[in-house]
């Protein structure tokens, strides 16, 4: 196992898509100091390092799909992996080496903007408001990055075709969008206001008054306005069920994790418990890894 991860971190190193990589995440972490800092001058916004040193996630949530993708596709079109084989090494070692290697780029391209706020961000935004919960979110963003590092390394390994880097970017993209989309859905209200429409009235003074519509276009009173069941709202058990495999699959644990909760259709925050996070991110990783590992053993290297 040390031969081959000491051959991967060389190959890696040696990789100008790494350093291509490291430039992006050193570039956007500035970025994100510079654009909190400028908010907090033209804006009413209390902006903190904790703003800003986040920010990088979502991007090292894209770029760590294509550069693993591409990095294990390499190894299969230059004969890498045949050649690991051939000398020796077990499919279930060069499989979890290649885990390692790129879960490895993952914690340098964290380093990378975790160094650039105590280098820029302390000196321009201060020290962090709560330094030992932000240390607990980076670490819980650590897991979720081996979850879905666990879940294209499967992918890149299993299907050998070039396509595999846009099937592992455009997965990792709809995971982002689906939990957006689960969490707007389990946002809607239970039940809503039954009216056809606003209009604006010009009152004798000149002023602008905003009148209700009912299904009828009379003008109705806000209060007499009448309360209906929304049909948008995602009833139980569908509602436990979506909101379990958000909080199970990584980019809705991203989400979790950034946004610090979801909401729920009466405007409060409800925050995940942090040990079930670390839960199903662990859990999540072990069985694609496990069944990676499986399907490698079976696959017809060509």
């Amino acid at each position: 196992m040390t031969k081959l991860l000491c051959a991967n971190f060389h190959a890696m190193i040696r990789s100008k898509r790494f350093w291509l990589g490291a430039g992006m995440m050193l570039a956007s972490s500035l970025y994100a100091i510079v654009d909190v800092n400028h908010m907090k001058q033209v804006a009413d916004f209390e902006g903190s390092l904790e703003s800003a040193a986040f920010q990088f996630a979502i991007i090292l949530f894209l770029i760590l799909p294509a550069l693993g993708s591409l990095f294990i596709n390499t190894d299969y079109y230059d004969g890498t992996i045949r050649n690991k084989l051939t000398v020796g090494h077990s499919r279930a070692k060069v499989y979890l080496a290649n885990l390692i290697t790129i879960f490895g780029v993952g914690l340098f391209y964290t380093a990378i903007n975790m160094a650039v706020c105590l280098a820029v961000g302390i000196p321009v935004l201060g020290n962090f408001t709560q330094p030992q919960e932000t240390m607990v979110r980076m670490l819980l963003l650590l897991l979720v990055f081996f979850s879905v590092t666990a879940l294209f390394t499967m992918l890149a390994t299993l299907i050998s075709n070039r396509s595999v880097l846009l099937i592992c970017v455009f997965m990792t993209f709809g995971l982002i969008l689906a939990s957006q989309f689960v969490n707007g859905k389990l946002e809607e209200p239970e039940m809503v206001d039954d009216y056809d429409g606003v209009t604006m009235t010009t009152m004798d003074d000149g002023t602008m008054k905003m009148e209700y519509l009912d299904k009828d276009g009379n003008p109705i009173d806000r209060e007499d306005i009448p309360r209906v069941h929304n049909p948008y709202y995602v009833e139980e058990p569908m509602r436990t069920i979506l909101r379990t495999i958000n909080t199970i699959q990584p980019g809705g644990q991203l989400i979790e994790v950034l946004e610090e909760g979801h909401r729920e259709p009466d405007g409060t925050v409800i925050q995940t418990p942090y040990w079930q996070l670390v839960l199903y991110a662990l859990g999540l990783s072990l069985v694609i890894t496990g069944a990676g590992i499986v399907f490698f053993r079976r696959k017809d290297l060509k």
